[in-house]
């Protein structure tokens, strides 16, 4: 009798995740370098329900799992399961004017533009009361004294939250003889 052997060729498969900070772009979820380099390379982004040979891709801030498979014929298939993450971006907001002055019972306003949509609050609503009708902030006076205005571009899909102050002064107004 005759046996025939198999000896199954091996694949070396070195899979490297993407990691990496919010930037707009679109990047491949894995670096992938393997040995032969002529194997059939499979990505499953459902934890191997389905294969697919389109290399997966991420651009929005997330976490989602890869796995790898390198075949061919006459070795055996290996395969390497990585985490591709992209972390949210650092917030951006700037506001138009950072400090005011006003008499009471006089209002004033300024703008902020931000990553995410704005809200702000007051730290003394005896001074001063706030709104925000889109980006401009209208701060609304109560009565004499200095209040902190706290504005904040909320955190959403690729970007966390960021806050900046804007500090006001109400003063009473002042009356000389000849203004009554």
């Amino acid at each position: 009798t005759y046996e025939a052997t198999v000896n199954n060729g091996s694949i070396d498969l070195r899979v490297t995740p993407y990691t990496g900070t919010y930037d707009g772009r679109q990047h491949n979820a894995v670096t992938v370098n393997v040995t032969p380099n002529d194997v059939k390379l499979e990505y499953s982004t459902n934890n191997g329900a389905s294969y697919s040979t389109t290399m997966p891709t991420i651009t929005n801030a997330s976490s989602f799992t890869v796995i790898v498979r390198a075949s061919k014929t006459g070795y055996t298939t290996q395969s390497n399961t990585q985490t591709i993450r992209v972390n949210k971006a650092n917030g951006s907001l700037s506001l138009s004017s950072y400090s005011g002055t006003i008499d009471y019972p006089n209002s004033t306003s300024f703008t902020a533009s931000g990553t995410g949509s704005i809200s702000a609050w007051s730290s003394n609503t005896g001074v001063a009361t706030v709104s925000v009708s889109g980006n401009t902030i209208i701060v609304k006076s109560v009565g004499a004294g200095s209040a902190t205005i706290t504005v904040t571009s909320a955190a959403s899909t690729n970007y966390n939250e960021k806050t900046a102050t804007y500090t006001i002064t109400v003063k009473n107004p002042t009356f000389t003889e000849d203004s009554g």
